[in-house]
Protein backbone atom coordinates (compact mmCIF):
# COMPACT_ATOMS: atom_id res chain seq x y z
CA UNK A 1 0.00 0.00 0.00
CA UNK A 2 2.89 2.36 0.77
CA UNK A 3 4.35 1.86 -2.71
CA UNK A 4 0.98 2.42 -4.37
CA UNK A 5 0.18 5.63 -2.44
CA UNK A 6 3.67 7.10 -2.98
CA UNK A 7 3.58 6.44 -6.71
CA UNK A 8 -0.06 7.56 -7.02
CA UNK A 9 0.58 10.96 -5.38
CA UNK A 10 3.85 11.42 -7.30
CA UNK A 11 2.11 10.81 -10.61
CA UNK A 12 -0.77 13.14 -9.79
CA UNK A 13 1.93 15.81 -9.32
CA UNK A 14 3.74 14.92 -12.54
CA UNK A 15 0.55 14.76 -14.62
CA UNK A 16 -0.36 18.29 -13.51
CA UNK A 17 3.10 19.86 -13.76
CA UNK A 18 4.77 17.64 -16.37
CA UNK A 19 7.63 16.55 -14.08
CA UNK A 20 8.59 15.62 -10.53
CA UNK A 21 7.42 12.05 -9.90
CA UNK A 22 10.98 10.72 -9.65
CA UNK A 23 12.06 12.70 -6.60
CA UNK A 24 8.99 11.79 -4.55
CA UNK A 25 9.13 8.12 -5.50
CA UNK A 26 12.89 7.67 -5.13
CA UNK A 27 13.27 10.10 -2.21
CA UNK A 28 10.58 8.53 -0.01
CA UNK A 29 10.75 4.87 -1.01
CA UNK A 30 14.56 4.82 -0.73
CA UNK A 31 14.05 5.32 2.99
CA UNK A 32 12.18 2.00 3.11
CA UNK A 33 13.79 -0.11 0.35
CA UNK A 34 17.19 -0.58 -1.25
CA UNK A 35 17.91 2.76 -3.03
CA UNK A 36 19.48 1.19 -6.13
CA UNK A 37 16.53 -1.16 -6.58
CA UNK A 38 14.12 1.79 -6.20
CA UNK A 39 15.94 3.93 -8.79
CA UNK A 40 16.09 1.16 -11.38
CA UNK A 41 12.72 -0.56 -10.76
CA UNK A 42 10.82 2.74 -10.65
CA UNK A 43 12.22 3.58 -14.08
CA UNK A 44 10.07 0.78 -15.53
CA UNK A 45 6.70 2.00 -14.25
CA UNK A 46 7.70 5.63 -14.76
CA UNK A 47 8.14 4.74 -18.42
CA UNK A 48 4.46 3.77 -18.51
CA UNK A 49 3.65 7.15 -16.95
CA UNK A 50 5.60 9.20 -19.48
CA UNK A 51 3.96 7.28 -22.33
CA UNK A 52 0.56 8.04 -20.78
CA UNK A 53 1.40 11.75 -20.61
CA UNK A 54 2.44 11.72 -24.26
CA UNK A 55 -1.04 10.44 -25.10
CA UNK A 56 -2.76 13.01 -22.86
CA UNK A 57 -0.78 15.94 -24.32
CA UNK A 58 -0.61 14.83 -27.96
CA UNK A 59 -2.22 18.13 -29.01
CA UNK A 60 0.90 20.08 -28.01
CA UNK A 61 3.60 21.29 -30.40
CA UNK A 62 7.09 19.79 -30.64
CA UNK A 63 10.19 21.95 -31.17
CA UNK A 64 12.65 19.41 -32.57
CA UNK A 65 15.73 21.59 -32.01
CA UNK A 66 15.00 22.02 -28.30
CA UNK A 67 14.06 18.38 -27.84
CA UNK A 68 17.14 17.03 -29.61
CA UNK A 69 19.46 19.41 -27.76
CA UNK A 70 18.09 18.12 -24.44
CA UNK A 71 18.43 14.47 -25.54
CA UNK A 72 21.97 14.94 -26.92
CA UNK A 73 23.07 16.65 -23.72
CA UNK A 74 21.47 14.00 -21.52
CA UNK A 75 23.32 10.99 -23.00
CA UNK A 76 26.77 11.73 -21.49
CA UNK A 77 25.05 12.96 -18.31
CA UNK A 78 23.10 9.71 -17.92
CA UNK A 79 26.27 7.68 -18.56
CA UNK A 80 28.13 9.64 -15.89
CA UNK A 81 25.20 9.46 -13.44
CA UNK A 82 24.71 5.70 -13.92
CA UNK A 83 28.45 5.13 -13.49
CA UNK A 84 28.53 7.18 -10.28
CA UNK A 85 25.37 5.55 -8.87
CA UNK A 86 27.23 2.28 -8.34
CA UNK A 87 30.28 3.99 -6.83
CA UNK A 88 29.23 7.21 -5.14
CA UNK A 89 26.31 7.91 -2.81
CA UNK A 90 27.16 10.81 -0.56
CA UNK A 91 25.08 13.15 1.56
CA UNK A 92 27.09 16.14 0.32
CA UNK A 93 26.45 15.35 -3.34
CA UNK A 94 22.70 14.98 -2.82
CA UNK A 95 22.55 18.20 -0.80
CA UNK A 96 24.44 20.02 -3.56
CA UNK A 97 21.94 18.76 -6.17
CA UNK A 98 19.03 19.78 -3.93
CA UNK A 99 20.42 23.29 -3.41
CA UNK A 100 21.04 23.70 -7.14
CA UNK A 101 17.44 22.67 -7.93
CA UNK A 102 16.14 25.06 -5.25
CA UNK A 103 18.14 27.91 -6.80
CA UNK A 104 16.89 26.94 -10.26
CA UNK A 105 13.28 27.14 -9.07
CA UNK A 106 13.78 30.51 -7.39
CA UNK A 107 15.41 31.83 -10.57
CA UNK A 108 12.51 30.62 -12.74
CA UNK A 109 9.95 32.11 -10.33
CA UNK A 110 11.74 35.46 -10.50
CA UNK A 111 11.69 35.29 -14.31
CA UNK A 112 7.97 34.36 -14.43
CA UNK A 113 7.15 37.30 -12.10
CA UNK A 114 9.22 39.70 -14.19
CA UNK A 115 11.76 40.37 -11.44
CA UNK A 116 14.64 39.10 -13.60
CA UNK A 117 14.86 39.79 -17.33
CA UNK A 118 17.64 37.30 -18.06
CA UNK A 119 15.92 34.24 -19.54
CA UNK A 120 17.49 31.06 -20.85
CA UNK A 121 17.94 30.93 -24.61
CA UNK A 122 17.49 28.00 -26.98
CA UNK A 123 21.20 27.16 -26.83
CA UNK A 124 20.93 26.13 -23.17
CA UNK A 125 19.29 22.82 -24.14
CA UNK A 126 22.51 20.78 -24.21
CA UNK A 127 23.83 21.87 -20.77
CA UNK A 128 20.36 21.52 -19.21
CA UNK A 129 20.05 18.04 -20.75
CA UNK A 130 23.49 17.11 -19.38
CA UNK A 131 22.54 18.19 -15.85
CA UNK A 132 19.24 16.36 -16.16
CA UNK A 133 21.04 13.15 -17.16
CA UNK A 134 23.40 13.30 -14.18
CA UNK A 135 20.56 13.96 -11.73
CA UNK A 136 18.43 11.18 -13.24
CA UNK A 137 21.25 8.67 -13.09
CA UNK A 138 22.18 9.51 -9.49
CA UNK A 139 18.89 10.23 -7.73
CA UNK A 140 16.26 9.10 -10.25
CA UNK A 141 14.95 12.57 -11.09
CA UNK A 142 16.12 14.73 -13.96
CA UNK A 143 13.10 17.00 -14.40
CA UNK A 144 14.04 20.43 -12.99
CA UNK A 145 16.72 21.53 -15.54
CA UNK A 146 14.64 20.78 -18.69
CA UNK A 147 11.37 21.99 -17.15
CA UNK A 148 12.87 25.41 -16.32
CA UNK A 149 14.43 25.56 -19.80
CA UNK A 150 11.11 24.79 -21.53
CA UNK A 151 9.03 26.91 -19.13
CA UNK A 152 11.01 29.98 -20.17
CA UNK A 153 10.90 29.32 -23.91
CA UNK A 154 7.49 27.75 -24.60
CA UNK A 155 4.14 29.45 -24.05
CA UNK A 156 1.49 26.76 -23.59
CA UNK A 157 1.38 24.10 -20.87
CA UNK A 158 0.39 21.25 -23.18
CA UNK A 159 3.47 21.73 -25.33
CA UNK A 160 5.68 21.92 -22.23
CA UNK A 161 4.23 18.67 -20.86
CA UNK A 162 4.52 16.97 -24.27
CA UNK A 163 8.14 18.03 -24.79
CA UNK A 164 9.12 17.12 -21.24
CA UNK A 165 7.72 13.64 -21.47
CA UNK A 166 9.18 12.97 -24.91
CA UNK A 167 12.49 13.83 -23.29
CA UNK A 168 11.77 11.75 -20.17
CA UNK A 169 10.76 8.73 -22.26
CA UNK A 170 14.06 8.80 -24.16
CA UNK A 171 15.86 9.48 -20.89
CA UNK A 172 14.38 6.41 -19.16
CA UNK A 173 15.13 4.14 -22.13
CA UNK A 174 18.75 5.32 -22.25
CA UNK A 175 19.10 4.89 -18.47
CA UNK A 176 17.79 1.32 -18.62
CA UNK A 177 20.31 0.51 -21.34
CA UNK A 178 23.14 1.94 -19.26
CA UNK A 179 21.95 0.17 -16.10
CA UNK A 180 21.98 -3.08 -18.09
CA UNK A 181 25.44 -2.29 -19.39
CA UNK A 182 26.72 -1.76 -15.85
CA UNK A 183 24.93 -4.96 -14.72
CA UNK A 184 22.69 -2.87 -12.43
CA UNK A 185 19.17 -4.04 -13.30
CA UNK A 186 18.01 -4.40 -9.69
CA UNK A 187 14.37 -5.36 -10.37
CA UNK A 188 11.69 -6.40 -7.87
CA UNK A 189 8.33 -7.57 -9.25
CA UNK A 190 6.57 -7.05 -5.89
CA UNK A 191 7.75 -3.43 -6.01
CA UNK A 192 6.92 -2.85 -9.68
CA UNK A 193 3.30 -4.12 -9.72
CA UNK A 194 1.83 -1.67 -7.13
CA UNK A 195 3.92 1.01 -8.82
CA UNK A 196 2.21 0.33 -12.14
CA UNK A 197 -1.21 0.62 -10.50
CA UNK A 198 -0.19 3.86 -8.81
CA UNK A 199 0.94 5.33 -12.13
CA UNK A 200 -2.34 4.48 -13.88
CA UNK A 201 -4.57 5.93 -11.15
CA UNK A 202 -2.31 8.98 -10.70
CA UNK A 203 -2.46 9.70 -14.42
CA UNK A 204 -6.27 9.58 -14.35
CA UNK A 205 -6.76 11.99 -11.44
CA UNK A 206 -3.92 14.27 -12.53
CA UNK A 207 -5.45 14.62 -16.00
CA UNK A 208 -8.72 15.88 -14.51
CA UNK A 209 -6.90 18.37 -12.26
CA UNK A 210 -4.66 19.64 -15.08
CA UNK A 211 -7.72 20.78 -17.05
CA UNK A 212 -8.66 23.14 -14.19
CA UNK A 213 -5.38 25.13 -14.28
CA UNK A 214 -5.08 28.32 -16.35
CA UNK A 215 -1.93 28.91 -18.44
CA UNK A 216 -0.46 31.80 -16.39
CA UNK A 217 -1.03 29.88 -13.19
CA UNK A 218 0.66 26.83 -14.70
CA UNK A 219 3.92 28.62 -15.55
CA UNK A 220 4.33 30.06 -12.06
CA UNK A 221 3.16 26.74 -10.62
CA UNK A 222 6.04 25.01 -12.43
CA UNK A 223 8.53 27.32 -10.70
CA UNK A 224 6.95 26.58 -7.31
CA UNK A 225 7.04 22.88 -8.23
CA UNK A 226 10.80 23.03 -8.89
CA UNK A 227 11.33 24.76 -5.55
CA UNK A 228 9.25 22.03 -3.86
CA UNK A 229 11.33 19.31 -5.54
CA UNK A 230 14.58 20.94 -4.38
CA UNK A 231 13.35 21.24 -0.79
CA UNK A 232 12.02 17.66 -0.88
CA UNK A 233 15.40 16.30 -1.97
CA UNK A 234 17.12 18.20 0.86
CA UNK A 235 14.66 16.83 3.44
CA UNK A 236 14.81 13.23 2.18
CA UNK A 237 18.61 13.39 2.10
CA UNK A 238 18.78 14.44 5.74
CA UNK A 239 16.30 11.71 6.72
CA UNK A 240 18.22 9.07 4.79
CA UNK A 241 21.60 9.83 6.33
CA UNK A 242 20.24 10.08 9.86
CA UNK A 243 19.06 6.46 9.73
Amino acid sequence: MTIFLSVFLAWVFQTVTGFGAGIFIVGFLSLLYDPKMVVVSSALFNLLGTLGLLLQNRGGRVNLYMLLSLVVGSVPGILLGAFLLDRLDSRELRLLIGLFILYLGLYDLAVQKGLIKLRMNRYMGVPMGFLSGIFAGLVGMGGPPPVVFLNQLLKDSQSIRLMLNLFFTSNILIRLLFYGGFDMLYLDVEFILPGLLGVLTGLSLGYVLSKLIKEHHYKRGVAYGVITVGLTLLVFTELKYRQ
